[in-house]
């Protein structure tokens, strides 16, 4: 093996490392961005969860009934649905994430949401996140 077979075959263990080490660094943000949503929902804060998602009219929430176009439209949705009755206390679990290059990531995972007077909701979501200089943002949920 010459010099430039060892240089070559470097960079690409070097690349293959630094590609590791950016997936477990963007698993890590994802998982506290993640916690930190949790954690708005359940002391009752509508504006911090939301602050998870990206604030743009291109934003959708897919749910069973249909599909929300727009942060302030997905936000309306929220506060309609759980802001009379409590948020509950939400939680998830399952969670994969899958890098789509190096300012996306597609999220899979369980949702859990604990009500009042003891009733349990349960279900599955799909997320599409954005990383920009402000971190990650949902730009897209499908929670049906």
């Amino acid at each position: 093996m010459n010099i430039r077979s060892i240089a070559v075959a470097s960079l690409a263990c070097l690349a293959a490392t630094a590609a590791c080490c950016d997936a477990a660094d963007d698993r890590s943000g994802i998982t506290a961005f993640l916690a930190h949503s949790a954690q708005s929902w359940n002391h009752g804060d509508l504006d911090a969860f939301m602050r998870g998602y990206e604030n743009s009219p291109a934003t959708v929430y897919i749910n069973a009934k249909g599909i929300i176009h727009g942060y302030a439209a997905i936000r309306a949705h929220y506060a309609a649905h759980y802001g009379k009755s409590g948020m509950g206390v939400l939680s998830f679990s399952d969670l994969s994430v899958r890098p789509l290059g190096e300012s996306y990531a597609a999220i899979l995972a369980h949702w859990h949401l604990a009500m009042s007077g003891g009733k349990h909701l349960t279900g599955v979501f799909s997320l599409v996140l954005h990383r920009s200089a402000a971190g990650w943002h949902v730009i897209e949920d499908c929670t049906p």
